[in-house]
């Protein structure tokens, strides 16, 4: 295992612990705020779904796109959309606001779609997907920053736009055949 692989490890589960002590640690027995009890949590759950399904269709599409740049392009996706997770649960755990555990409906059927295809098809699809999916996401970090309440987010949303923005932009520029 290489000492990059390694620390990746490390890190994550690092995360994952301090996740974790964080929620053992919350005060009260409050349950997590949902998406229809404050701006903040609606905001947590859309960039949660979105974030999940980055990952889970990028990793799909990291064992069956058939395009080089395609598939490099996913790569680039789960390991950044796993980061970018990983940081909205430490923030959702520290504000008590419930974060997706699993992918909406919308997206469990993409992923179902995606999964059907082979080739230059898949590609394309996921592709536009992507497309879509980082375009929906660029317009509600830019919708949110003025409704999210905590400095958490807002700080959260100003260093994600422009991450995601330059996805949108990748993902633009990618050519499938």
């Amino acid at each position: 295992m290489s000492r990059y692989t390694l620390l990746k490890t490390v890190l994550l589960a690092s995360g994952i612990l301090l996740v974790s002590s964080v929620f053992a640690q919350t005060p009260g027995s409050n349950s997590p705020k949902t998406a229809a009890e404050s701006p903040d949590a609606a905001f947590v759950q859309k960039a949660g779904h979105g974030g999940l399904a980055e990952v889970e269709l990028s990793k799909l599409a990291v064992g069956s796109a058939t395009s080089p740049q395609v598939k490099q392009f996913a790569e680039k996706m789960v390991q950044a959309h796993t980061e970018n997770n990983q940081q909205l649960a430490l923030i959702a755990a520290h504000e008590n606001i419930s974060l997706p555990k699993e992918l909406d409906g919308e997206h469990v059927q993409l992923r179902d779609k995606l999964a059907a295809q082979h080739g230059a098809d898949f590609d394309r699809s996921y592709v536009a997907a992507m497309r879509g999916d980082h375009q929906k996401m660029v317009d509600l970090l830019q919708s949110s920053q003025a409704t999210v309440s905590t400095e958490e987010l807002r700080t959260f949303i100003k260093q994600t736009l422009p991450i995601v923005q330059d996805h949108l932009h990748m993902a633009t520029e990618l050519k499938v055949e």
